[in-house]
């Protein structure tokens, strides 16, 4: 058995991605009408929301990065936000 060379796509979690996967799934959610998906419209809504926060906080990180004076904290909230701005699809999945 060969082993899978196949790479995953890296998806990008900037904030201009973020707002634009917030504001389609909205659309998404309101586009809906059929009561029987109602759960997909809360978890739709719930998405939207998650994206349109994580890019709030990452703006304020970066923010909060370039005015402070302690690199030691700079160093680590920059971490943070590298680890936030890549999504690997395969994580957690058998």
């Amino acid at each position: 058995m060969g082993l899978n060379t196949e790479t995953k796509p890296i998806i990008a979690l900037d904030i201009e991605t973020l707002n634009a996967v917030s504001a389609r799934l909205r659309d998404r959610a309101e586009s809906i009408n059929q009561f029987s998906l109602a759960e997909l419209i809360a978890d739709l809504r719930i998405a939207a929301r998650c994206a349109d926060l994580l890019a709030h906080l990452k703006f304020e990180l970066g923010e909060l990065a370039t005015k402070t004076t302690d690199s030691d904290t700079r160093l680590e909230i920059r971490g943070l936000l590298d680890d936030v701005d890549r999504a690997n699809p395969g994580i957690g999945q058998p």
